[in-house]
């Protein structure tokens, strides 16, 4: 839209949107950085919601604000009136031939193929007035062939927009029997072949009485009705008039494409929207399978099955249309409107993200590989892999660019309007953007298949066969840990990115971080591990974020440089680990506040977890900082491990870390160790892992309860009971530790890397015991009540309150527990307790 077209009108909103608007030369457009920020969903939605008000705007302001509405009522009111009064002149009649038809080719969607004509009647009043649209390619007449039209019912009390076939010839020559049949096999042909969504499909239309009225009947294919009482206002009234010429458009490319030869016919009915929102078909058909679901079912939940829920208004007709799109994806079969999850459908269904309406990382890998596998291709399909090819051509490009070349393949540069050959243009790079085809800087397309491809998005190996790689990677450095001590730091690591290691000096904790990173490719030559020495004398969060200093100039600190870098397009599949070393040297309450209040602020967003901004952008001054580290958040391939040590010169947690944060222990340490003098298999031929093996997946309960009901309440229970003993001593945890604890538990029951009880004993040493701390009775009297869950049985307490030193001396026994982790650290703090006078958790 050009400014001098509307500049008499939006002058002035223009100055008032100065903030968000920008205009170049002749044209408008939203700020680039703003449009930059935005997801593709949001610009396919701003795009739409224009090209609609566009429409509405050239509707009205082309045609002296004419107004579609208006001359509806206008004939529906006096119509009747009129046959009474002078044919010849009369204004009606110029408005259904002139006025109408004027303003309707006016509009964005319609082309110069079609034909727009109206008529009142020829030298006399007609029963039924009508306003048609016809392509110029297969008809030029009412008499014969497919069009749209409006038709006014002979009492004036309706109109309906019809796609509709012409009788007149057609009765003619076959006769009145046989055209019937003629037109009811049309009309299921053309039902079956177009979406029609939102469009009523049945012959409930009645114009007339007479015999006229029987020949609309069985030649109508699809319509609107409206109501002179209830006419809807104009933008509903053109964006119902664009989807009957959508669907006409598709009708006419396939009837004068049916002799070309099949590569030539590929057509493009589809966006991305229609897969973001046909992930609620899945997902139910996923919950309720594996037999077929019937339409009436997905309909009468239609709640759970459409994204916008029970706002759609004709719920039957999106379903059937987005279940097309999804055929032509081979995600799933349609059989007499019965619904089931091809094979490739459920093997998608598998990785959906917390958020069903997302695609994950995963379920991208999959459509990509549909696009190749597929030997008689769909439409959908050949029209992607058409622009893939384009794209590739072209290699960078401006979407005028792909523009010229996409529609030339489809065959619309006659056909659709040069909006709307830029509409469906950037319709596919969506497509394409989504898939990771292609990337956007600015206006311009970059082909990306190759690089993008050789990042793999799912790890090759399975989760233990990644472990038993990483733990024979460390061994081969020459380190040795506990069994099962590399199993509980993955496990920690997936539960959330925060773990803090404990234990005396030199027993390994440093190492671990930083071999264990490098198993999985972080090292510190690519930036992906950083060691981050922790000073005494840090106070507030610019020590890790950074500061502005005298001249406004912000001063990154060496976590913002990490954040920044593993924020890139680039990065964000690969993970990068921090290292806080000596991390309680500081208050950690102090220094750590900001990232331990944005922990707790993750959601989920464009297929990825995102948290609240750690630098908000108007705390900057310069613009380059501002694009910069503006609303700078913590990505969800950052990966915190502090290490401590606890002695006089170190500073104890609050529960505000506690909570956040899984505590492994390294107290005790077997010196007999010594490395291996073979070499093991540390499977260097494997793929470097991408990000997804470490991600949480994993924010609420809600999330995963319905697949992990049993467990989810069997590990609640017992947080339950555990709860009832810390409440004595005013340690209890909340909802945040119980969803920790589940989650621990599920990730372990899903990839089978512990038993149960062991997987349990770790988040009872990790994520209870380190609350525990104090020198009364009622300390001691928890510890021994938590000692028997930990051994599973009961024991004498009176007894034990006075003397418990045969719970701590006795090894054999606390090796036999259920939990014997927890049970020999709680046997540990009540020795302390008994010979000290004090006791805790962090006491060596």
């Amino acid at each position: 839209m050009t400014v001098n077209n509307v500049q008499s009108v939006i002058s002035t909103p223009i100055a008032a949107l100065s903030a968000i608007l920008e205009q170049k030369d002749d044209l408008i457009g939203f700020k680039e950085e703003l449009f930059e920020s935005w997801s593709n969903e949001v610009q396919i939605e701003l795009y739409e919601y224009a090209q609609s008000e566009l429409a509405n705007y050239y509707n009205q302001q082309n045609n002296n604000s004419f107004s579609l509405k208006e001359a509806l009522s206008d004939i529906l009111s006096t119509y009747l009136t009129a046959k009474r009064e002078t044919f010849a002149g009369h204004r009606l009649g110029n408005l259904v031939r002139q006025d109408i038809p004027s303003a309707l080719r006016k509009l964005p969607f319609i082309h110069s193929k079609l034909k727009i004509q109206g008529s009142v009647g020829q030298g006399n009043w007609a029963t039924i007035p009508w306003i048609s649209i016809m392509d110029k390619r297969i008809t030029e007449t009412t008499r014969q062939g497919e069009y749209l039209v409006y038709l006014f019912a002979e009492d004036m009390q309706s109109v309906y927009l019809t796609f509709m076939q012409g009788v007149t010839i057609p009765v003619a020559e076959k006769g009145k029997p046989a055209a019937y049949q003629y037109f009811k096999r049309k009309v299921n042909e053309i039902r079956n072949m177009l979406p029609l969504e939102g469009m009523i499909k049945d012959d409930a239309i009645y114009l007339t009485s007479g015999g006229l009225g029987q020949d609309y009947q069985v030649s109508t294919i699809a319509y609107y009705r409206y109501e002179l009482d209830q006419l809807p206002d104009d933008e509903q009234l053109i964006e119902d008039l664009n989807n009957a010429v959508t669907n006409y458009n598709e009708y006419v490319f396939k009837v004068i494409n049916t002799t070309e030869e099949t590569e030539q016919s590929i057509s493009f009915n589809y966006t991305i929207s229609h897969l973001y929102a046909g992930q609620g078909i899945l997902k139910y058909l996923q919950d309720h399978g594996p037999t077929a679901i019937s339409l009436e079912e997905l309909v009468a939940n239609q709640a759970t099955v459409l994204l916008s829920g029970d706002d759609v208004k004709h719920p039957k007709e999106r379903i059937k249309h987005l279940g097309r799109a999804l055929r032509d994806l081979g995600l799933l079969s349609i059989n007499e409107n019965q619904f089931s999850l091809t094979d490739l459908g459920q093997e998608y269904a598998n990785h959906f993200n917390e958020n069903k309406w997302i695609l994950s990382e995963a379920q991208v890998r999959l459509i990509r590989r549909q696009l190749t596998n597929v030997e008689d291709q769909p439409p959908l399909v050949k029209s992607i892999n058409r622009a893939i090819q384009i794209c590739k051509e072209l290699n960078s490009f401006t979407i005028d660019q792909f523009s010229l070349n996409f529609n030339e393949a489809l065959g619309t540069l006659e056909t659709w309007g040069e909006v709307t050959q830029k509409q469906r243009s950037i319709f596919m790079l969506n497509w394409l953007e989504i898939l990771k085809f292609v990337s956007k800087s600015s206006q311009q397309y970059t082909y990306t298949y190759m690089e993008w491809e050789e990042t793999p998005l799912v790890d090759s190996l399975t989760v233990i066969e990644r472990v038993a790689t990483i733990k024979n990677f460390i061994a081969n450095k020459g380190f040795m840990y506990p069994d099962h001590w590399i199993e509980n730091f993955f496990l920690s690591l997936k539960t959330k990115p925060f773990v803090i290691l404990a234990g005396v000096s030199g027993t390994g904790k440093t190492k671990l971080v930083k071999l264990f990173a490098e198993a999985v490719g972080a090292t510190a030559s690519n930036g992906q591990f950083s060691l981050i020495p922790v000073r005494p004398d840090w106070s507030d969060p610019s020590d890790l974020l950074g500061y502005k200093d005298l001249s406004g100039a912000f001063r990154p600190g060496k976590l913002t440089e990490i954040l920044v870098e593993a924020s890139k397009p680039g990065n964000q599949h690969k993970p990068y680990f921090i290292c806080l070393d000596e991390m309680n040297l500081a208050r950690v309450e102090h220094y750590f506040s900001d990232l331990l209040s944005v922990l707790e602020t993750q959601e989920w967003h464009n297929q990825r977890t995102v948290t609240t901004p750690l630098i908000h952008i108007d705390s900057l001054q310069y613009e380059s900082d501002k694009q910069m580290y503006g609303n700078l958040y913590l990505p969800d391939n950052v990966y915190i491990v502090g290490t401590v040590n606890m002695d006089e010169t170190t500073h104890p947690f609050s529960k505000k870390v506690l909570d956040r944060a899984n505590t492994i222990e390294f107290n005790y340490i077997e010196l007999g160790q010594y490395p291996s003098l073979e070499d093991l298999a540390d499977r260097t031929d494997a793929p470097v892992p991408p990000n997804s093996l470490l991600r949480s997946e994993y924010l609420q309960l809600v999330d995963v309860y319905r697949n992990y009901k049993q467990l989810t309440e069997n590990t609640t229970e017992l947080l339950v009971k555990i709860n009832g003993i810390l409440e004595q001593i005013h340690s209890h945890v909340g909802f945040r530790i119980r969803d920790a604890v589940c989650f621990y538990m599920i990730y372990n029951e899903r990839f089978g890397l512990l038993s149960k009880e062991a997987a349990f004993d770790m988040q009872l040493l990790q994520k209870i015991l380190p609350r525990i701390q104090g020198s009364n009775a009622s300390v001691k009297n928890a510890l021994l009540q938590l000692m028997q869950v930990a051994q599973d049985r009961t024991l004498p307490l009176s007894e034990y309150r006075e003397d418990a030193s045969k719970l701590y001396l006795s090894m054999e026994t606390l090796a036999a527990s259920k939990y014997p982790h927890s049970a020999r650290k709680i046997a540990f703090m009540l020795r302390r307790l008994e010979e000290d006078g004090f006791t805790s958790y962090w006491i060596s």
